[in-house]
């Protein structure tokens, strides 16, 4: 402000400029309550001085004014009157008689008066006593005591004013000289502190005084503090050397561990694949009942070592910041149903069930990183099964909410199993820990699930959290916010339309799969009865058939207790009544052979429980199309399948794809090309990238399966020459898929930078690419079957 930057030049700081202010303030303040006082005083005493001399004056005249009033002399009252006027302090007077004559002179004055009235006693010797003749009123205007009064107060308020003023001017240069500029000193000696400053001491531009004062003590320990800073300033700057160094440090140490990431993945992802792929091989030859075993053996100790090693990648990508999320649409249902496919075969070996239940308000199609959420859940579900030895493990989703076009998603993994302490449920989420001694050499893994698991989901911005009690069991759940899909980009629902209606009785001794089914049936208007055992079932059939109301069909657990359910099957179609009832097997553990089983003992359908939310009411409406057409098919999860995915499949095995597979490693290029072949394409193979660029030269090809890293030219080299050549002769492009054992984030950008079209991680397998070519064989001619 101006008048800031004034004070300033004159040297007078905003310290002392509001000290000169609050002096002033309290001067000025102090001088007015002073006058005022002094007024109150002089008004008080110059009325009372009026009062006074109108009682001297009506002293003079009252003896004299009460004779000629009993004279009846009224010439001389009238006279007495009017030289009262000769005193300046009366300005009006009047005299009223005890007969009611009344005498005035004088003017009565305007404004504030001061009034007096005093009798007039007539006293004679020869009366009994004194004679009241009438009464006296002088009266006196105050206005010009006011007016008198105000001049003199402002006449001595302005002599304080100055006086004030110069006393404050006074202080502020004593507060000045002894005080502020010492501060001023201080403070400018603070804000030019640096570790050059530090070195020198402050010291005041004054004379030492005599004894210490506070000034003084302020010099001594703002030196104290100098020291401290300047100790603690070193102190920091060797840190902060110290510091840099090890950041350089853990950065060199960061890249070296990423680098040994990468080269630890391809060092174990190409021996990997020959394992994976050659069990898988295996798998379809002839074996007996041992050799089996030990495939299958192999084939779950490849499968835990490979997701170890994807666990290892997915944490080093999540702590480099490099992991983007999947913003697309997808259905739930359909990545729910694919966990229950991988896990169902891991839940029998163990005897457990494995249940799925869902909301019925879940939308059809959602948005958000389908694969991301399945392993997710595949981690929470897989420690479910692997820490469970009976009962069952039990995945819901419920929706919580829906606010904007997005549904706020309850996904929750509940088991049986051995339970957490509570003291160990903080270190659940901790990298590479297993909790309980007891439990690190009886289960394999990494201890690296829950960390991704947590970490994805905070990405996915939502919570993980969890409930446990020893012995009984845990119950993990995620809480998500994902947009919903419009209906319109929504697939269509199952058909139902003769579910409704339908008398349906339902038998299953297990409680919690008994209320799932119900739950399910119960959406879509049907008529429910429920038992819990084989002979429950019989009685209800028996009173249904009676009260002529017989069941359209009945869902029997694969296990009752009091009857084999293949017995009961027998009974039941043995009796003619129920011949037209629809009979579905619901099994919780279903093995090979046991469709057939059933399909022997006279059930219609056979339907594994993990199924039950994807295939359970598309069954029943099969089952009663087969009804209204007098038709029994036996019918499984196989039977679901719609024709379209039907010719998709065949239309795949139909195309002779030419596919140029270029791999360095001679095991693996032969594993591979046995399976494209497998799945009848015509390979070619070459050993390097100069080798493939003289084969796509003179052989055209659908498509490429590219190793990355190679000796003499590695992939991204022979990619880019492929690129350059395919527009140098303008050729279509060729589809270039990176096979590589590297499978960090960097690397699939370098791929794409290289001008390949897709990546795949080792170790392959037939499904993956099963999954490639049927990307690709859009583009490859169609020829006749051989």
């Amino acid at each position: 402000m101006p008048s800031n930057r004034m004070f300033t030049r004159t040297g007078i700081r905003p310290l002392a400029m509001r000290l000169l202010a609050y002096v002033l303030m309290f001067s000025l303040m102090i001088s007015l309550v002073a006058t005022g006082i002094q007024m109150i005083g002089e008004f008080d005493r110059r009325k009372a001085d009026l009062q006074e001399t109108q009682k001297r004056a009506a002293g003079l005249v009252s003896g004299a004014m009460s004779n000629n009033i009993w004279l009846m002399n009224f010439s001389e009252v009238a006279n007495s009157l009017d030289d009262m006027r000769t005193v300046d302090a009366i300005d009006y007077a009047s005299v009223t008689t005890s007969s009611g004559e009344q005498f005035t002179t004088g003017i009565h004055p305007e404004g504030r008066v001061i009034s007096q009235t005093f009798p007039l006693i007539f006293s004679r010797d020869s009366f009994n006593g004194p004679k009241e003749m009438g009464s006296l009123t002088i009266t006196s205007s105050v206005e010009q005591v006011y007016s008198e009064l105000r001049n003199g107060a402002l006449i001595n308020l302005l002599f304080q004013s100055i006086v004030v003023m110069l006393g404050t001017l006074g202080l502020v240069i004593i507060v000045r000289l002894t005080l502020s500029r010492h501060l001023e000193s201080m403070a400018d000696y603070a804000a030019r502190l640096n570790l050059d400053a530090l070195v020198e001491p402050l010291r005041l531009k004054r004379k030492p005084p005599r004894t210490p004062d506070e000034l003084s003590e302020l010099e001594h320990a703002l030196n104290k503090m100098r020291l401290q800073i300047l100790e603690d300033t070193r102190s920091l700057r060797q840190t902060t050397i110290q510091s840099q160094g090890e950041r350089d440090e853990a950065i060199r140490a960061n890249r070296a561990k990423n680098q040994f990431l990468a080269n630890v993945s391809h060092e174990l992802r190409t021996p990997l694949q020959s394992v994976l792929g050659y069990a898988n091989l295996l798998t379809d030859t002839p074996l007996d009942q041992e050799q089996s075993e030990y495939v299958h053996t192999l084939l779950k100790a490849s499968e835990g070592l490979s997701a170890i090693i994807n666990d290892l990648l997915d944490i080093s990508s999540m702590e480099a910041e490099k992991l983007v999320l999947e913003d697309i649409p997808f259905d739930l249902r359909e990545t729910l149903n694919d966990l229950v496919h991988m896990l169902g075969d891991r839940a029998r070996e163990k005897g457990l069930a494995l249940e799925l239940r869902i909301d019925e308000e879940l939308p059809w199609a959602l948005r958000g990183d389908p694969v991301r959420i399945r392993q997710v859940l595949l981690n929470l579900v897989s420690n479910a099964i692997k820490f469970t030895d009976s009962g069952h493990v039990l995945i819901s989703i419920e929706v919580l909410g829906r606010r904007d076009e997005k549904v706020r998603l309850r996904l929750a993994v509940e088991d049986t199993g051995i339970g957490i302490n509570p003291e160990d449920i903080p270190l659940v989420y901790e990298p590479y820990v297993q909790l309980g001694q007891r439990f690190q050499r009886q289960f394999p893994g990494a201890g690296l699930g829950l960390t991704i698991c947590r970490q994805l989901v905070s990405l996915m911005q939502g919570s993980l959290d969890l409930e446990s009690q020893p012995g009984e069991g845990s119950t993990f759940w995620v809480e998500l916010t994902l947009p919903a899909v419009p209906d319109s980009a929504s697939r269509l629902r199952p058909d139902t339309r003769l579910v409704k209606g339908k008398r349906i009785l339902v038998a299953d001794s297990y409680e919690l799969s008994r209320k799932i089914t119900l739950e399910m049936l119960s959406r879509h208007e049907v008529h429910i009865e429920a038992v819990k055992s084989a002979g429950e079932a019989l009685t209800s059939l028996r009173l249904a058939f009676d009260s002529q109301e017989p069941f359209d069909a009945i869902i029997l657990d694969g296990f009752l207790p009091n009857m084999d359910s293949d017995l009961l099957c027998r009974q039941i179609r043995g009796n003619p009544l129920w011949a037209d009832m629809r009979l579905l097997i619901l099994s919780s553990n279903p093995q090979r052979g046991d469709a057939e089983h059933f399909r022997q003992a006279g059930a219609d359908a056979f339907l594994s429980k993990s199924l039950r939310e994807s295939c359970l009411t598309p069954i029943l409406n099969q089952l009663f199309e087969d009804a209204t057409k007098d038709e029994r098919c036996f019918l499984t999860r196989f039977s679901l399948q719609s024709s379209n995915d039907t010719e998709k499949r065949r239309e795949l095995t139909s195309r002779r794809m030419k596919v140029l597979l270029v791999e360095d490693n001679p095991v693996n290029r032969t594993l591979t090309r046995r399976l494209l072949e497998k799945l009848g394409c015509d390979v070619m193979t070459a050993n390097d990238g100069e080798a493939a660029s003289s084969l796509w030269q003179w052989h055209p090809f659908d498509l490429i399966f590219m190793d990355c890293v190679m000796p003499r030219v590695d992939g991204f080299e022979a990619t880019r020459r492929l690129r350059e050549w395919e527009k140098s002769h303008k050729r279509a492009r060729v589809p270039v898929v990176a096979l590589t054992a590297s499978a960090m984030e960097e690397d699939e950008e370098r791929c794409r930078q290289a001008g390949m079209d897709s990546f795949v991680a080792k170790p392959v397998n037939i499904e993956m690419l099963r999954s490639v070519l049927e990307q690709y064989a859009h583009g490859a001619p169609a020829k006749a079957p051989v």
